[in-house]
């Protein structure tokens, strides 16, 4: 964090007529250009309640404040009627600044947000200067009458000790420090909590997922749903335009979405995870209402869940444009490798030996493709022959095959795909009905469940911070 966007003066004033001083401080803070709405209004939130709680209640009229304390507003005259008449006295006052785009990504948006700020700063600034924190006495306004949001904070003895008219230089340094560090613990409330979303990936990624045969982690009538799911969707997605999640191109069919993104959390391996982080989202928004009051608008779980959809939707429809974006032969070398034992090649009434060598070699330049062993390519011609009702010696074809071209282009790879059976539109049917299933279906899925794991950790750290502040608060 750069000191630059944290500034901060001091100054020491002092007057025989104490009372006079501090009055004067409270006129000055109070001046147009000054936030003169109260910490209880909610309508002074609109930066951060609006666009992340969904509040936007603005019946609630108060009186103006332009001053607060530790305990929260305060008016000019309570602070002076405190104050004895006809004394000398001195006052300490400080002004911190912000750059505007600093404070705003800092999670210094309202003026709420910079009463939680001083509540945590101050009493350790008071105590870096060696003052008797219930002898003390503090009071803080926002101003935003220039291009950078700034405090005017008085601080004054009730009851002089302090001999020295200057404060320690060296609490000034570990002032901004703390407001430094305060900042960045409160980050994961204030800022937008997309690297929350990175992925739910953790937990699958960490196991076996590579065989069909072996999946233990998906029932097959689940994989078969899903897949059902995913065909459906995918014969839906448009042709042209944005592939995004919240995209208004995807409007008419993010239902389908919202369908196998609900399958995906709500599976035996990720609906605890889930269930644990809905139930976080429930303990902060209990929270929020406890701080903040309650309103029959606050969405906050409601926009987390946005959140998270959109961040598992774009997931699937990513792995859907990797797929389709991927050099023709690549892609289908990747599906080969997996599901080319398991096709049914087949050629139809050959019977003269140029073509069954013509048409076994086409089935080795597939084979090469998919990167088959010696073995595993003597049982796919072993198993071409038997479909094909042809008698010939698997050893003896695979020698007179073995020695021909490996490369192909997709010209040949349709060509050969013809002579073995399938047409390019039972191909890529096949290819469509197995891809998810073996694997690509499974990166999202792992993400889905990476993206629940660091969201439960992070909500609970920042349910543990708002219950911290609130003890603070009660403290101070």
């Amino acid at each position: 964090m750069s000191k630059s966007n944290i500034i901060v003066r001091v100054r020491y004033k002092k007057d025989v007529n104490f009372q006079k001083l501090v009055s004067g401080w409270c006129n000055y803070v109070s001046k147009d250009g000054a936030d003169g709405k109260s910490l209880r209004d909610l309508s002074s939130v609109n930066d951060l309640y609006e666009k992340e709680l969904g509040i936007f209640d603005d019946t609630q009229e108060f009186e103006e404040h332009y001053i607060w304390s530790k305990n929260g507003d305060i008016d000019k005259k309570d602070i002076i009627k405190n104050l004895p008449n006809d004394k000398a006295g001195k006052m300490w006052n400080l002004v911190i600044s912000f750059p505007p785009d600093f404070a705003d990504e800092s999670g210094l948006k309202t003026k709420q947000d910079y009463y939680m700020m001083t509540k945590a700063i101050i009493p350790k600034f008071i105590l870096d200067n060696d003052l008797d924190l219930t002898n003390t006495m503090w009071y803080a306004s926002l101003h935003k009458d220039t291009d950078n949001p700034h405090l005017h904070i008085s601080i004054f003895e009730k009851e002089q000790t302090r001999k020295k008219d200057t404060l320690e230089k060296t609490s000034v340094k570990y002032l901004k420090s703390n407001i430094a560090s305060y900042l960045i613990d409160n980050t994961s409330f204030y800022k937008d909590q997309d690297y929350l979303l990175l992925g739910l990936d953790n937990k699958i990624r960490k196991s076996n997922f590579t065989k069909m045969n072996k999946e233990l982690f998906f029932s097959d009538r689940f994989r078969k749903s899903l897949n059902k799911d995913l065909l459906n969707l995918y014969s839906k997605l448009p042709k042209r335009g944005r592939l995004q999640y919240n995209s208004k191109n995807l409007d008419y069919c993010r239902k389908d979405i919202d369908k196998i993104i609900e399958k995906i959390l709500y599976h035996d391996t990720i609906k605890y995870d889930f269930e644990k982080y809905y139930h976080s989202l429930e303990s902060i928004e209990r929270e929020q209402k406890k701080m903040y009051g309650n309103s029959n608008n606050n969405k906050y779980i409601e926009n987390k869940m946005k959140r998270l959809y959109s961040k598992i939707g774009n997931d699937i429809l990513y792995n859907f444009k990797v797929y389709n974006s991927k050099d023709f032969l690549v892609n289908q070398k990747e599906f080969l490798e997996i599901n080319i034992m398991n096709m049914d090649f087949v050629s139809r009434n050959i019977k003269k030996k140029s073509t069954i060598i013509k048409h076994a070699t086409e089935l080795y330049r597939l084979g090469k493709l998919a990167s088959l062993s010696e073995s595993d390519m003597k049982k796919l011609l072993s198993k071409w022959l038997k479909k094909s009702n042809i008698s010939y010696d698997v050893d003896l074809l695979y020698s007179a095959v073995s020695n021909s071209r490996e490369d192909i282009n997709a010209t040949d790879f349709y060509k050969a795909l013809s002579h073995l059976g399938y047409t390019k539109e039972r191909y890529d049917r096949y290819k469509n009905k197995s891809f998810y299933k073996n694997l690509r279906f499974k990166q999202f899925i792992k993400k889905a469940n990476h993206y629940l794991m660091i969201e439960n950790k992070k909500e609970e750290e920042f349910l543990l911070e708002i219950l911290e502040k609130e003890l603070q608060g009660k403290d101070l």
